[in-house]
């Protein structure tokens, strides 16, 4: 078994789009504005991170973004955890959690998207 896709379904598909393509710098793969659904594919490693907005009433599916706050995290892991938050403080990005080396062997921090979902920033730390 494997993953190989999340989706978040979100409030606002252009402020979300922005953040997953231009801020976290994720390369798009697809992308669609139907009538019924607005969505982005973004590649992450061998897998995908769906961004999916559906207009008022017009949805495929019951979508009230109900989820209870801080129950899902993403986390990506980056080749250097210090450049990627100097890169987002210095762009203004708000930092839930400073760089920090965390007991289970990796160095992280955290922001979030425009809908609130947790992203840890992570790299492995190199015992020398």
């Amino acid at each position: 078994m494997k993953l190989t896709r999340v989706m978040i379904k979100v409030k606002d598909y252009r402020k979300s789009f922005d953040f997953y393509n231009h801020v976290l710098g994720l390369k798009m793969s697809n992308s669609w504005q139907r009538k019924d659904s607005w969505g982005a594919l973004f590649s992450v490693g061998t897998a995908t991170i769906e961004i999916i907005w559906y207009p008022s009433g017009q949805g495929l599916e019951e979508c009230n973004y109900s989820i209870e706050k801080d129950k899902i995290e993403i986390d990506l892991e980056v080749n250097d955890v210090d450049i990627q938050y100097r890169r987002l403080s210095s762009s203004g990005m708000p930092i839930i959690k400073p760089p920090q080396d965390m007991p289970w062997g990796s160095r992280q921090f955290t922001i979030k998207d425009p809908d609130g979902t947790p992203i840890v920033l992570s790299q492995p730390i190199v015992k020398k």
